[in-house]
């Protein structure tokens, strides 16, 4: 499994090389964001883990270039801002996970793995549902509604993927972070609703195909 590393710091270069090689991956550094494009244009990288803070771009602005260009390719945030606006513009943005400077290498390990078994799940089949005004096909990782696309990070197609796959199936908020997720999230359930709320936004008009079940979780109301 190839990851690329898009990271100014020499020293958290060599941290991340090192502790990925050990768990048998294969890293491939790039110091700027024109370095990682290059590599990325190459073909061969699984995933990205990507710090925001980069000399010759914002790491946001590559975020969009990637929901465009590479949007197959899983991005893990890594960077000193803890800010909350910041985490949710990441999100928004395509990111499928964030961890805060400083890290332990084994929780980033970990995350590493949970993401990846989510997009492998993903591309075993080829399925298609249409249920209501909604299309998902699993394969391509594409959505529309009434007829129109509907954009969406990789973590809001899994959500919604789990959800038409299971109409009107009422999911708490523990069970979507197992399912979407993919592991015992580090983070608190406020990040289900914090999702859902972005996702209802895209949705407009049809917001309320996501219904909320008070003090339970989610549920797809077709």
């Amino acid at each position: 499994m190839n990851i690329l590393i898009i990271e100014d710091d020499p020293s958290i270069q060599m941290l991340l090389k090192l502790s990925l090689k050990v768990e048998g991956f294969h890293p491939v550094v790039a110091g700027t964001v024109a370095a990682g494009l290059k590599e990325l244009e190459a073909g061969a990288t699984d995933l990205i883990l990507l710090d925001l803070m980069l000399p010759d771009c914002s790491g946001f602005e590559l975020l969009q270039v990637l929901q465009q260009k590479y949007k197959t390719v899983p991005v893990i945030v890594l960077t000193a801002k803890n800010e909350m606006n910041d985490k949710i513009l990441g999100f928004q943005l395509g990111a499928d996970d964030y961890l805060t400077k400083p890290f332990e290498t084994r929780e980033l390990i970990e995350r590493i793995k949970a993401v990846m078994r989510r997009m492998q799940k993903t591309v075993t089949t080829s399925e298609t549902i249409q249920i209501g005004v909604i299309e998902i096909d699993k394969n391509e990782r594409s959505c529309t509604i009434a007829g129109q696309p509907l954009k969406t990070t990789s973590r809001e197609f899994d959500f919604l993927w789990l959800l038409c796959s299971n109409p009107k199936k009422v999911f708490t908020r523990e069970e979507l972070l197992d399912q979407v997720w993919g592991y015992e999230y580090y983070g608190q359930t406020r990040s289900v609703d914090m999702m859902v709320k972005r996702l209802r936004e895209k949705l407009k008009p049809h917001e309320n195909l996501v219904t909320t079940v008070h003090g339970t979780g989610y549920k797809l109301e077709v």
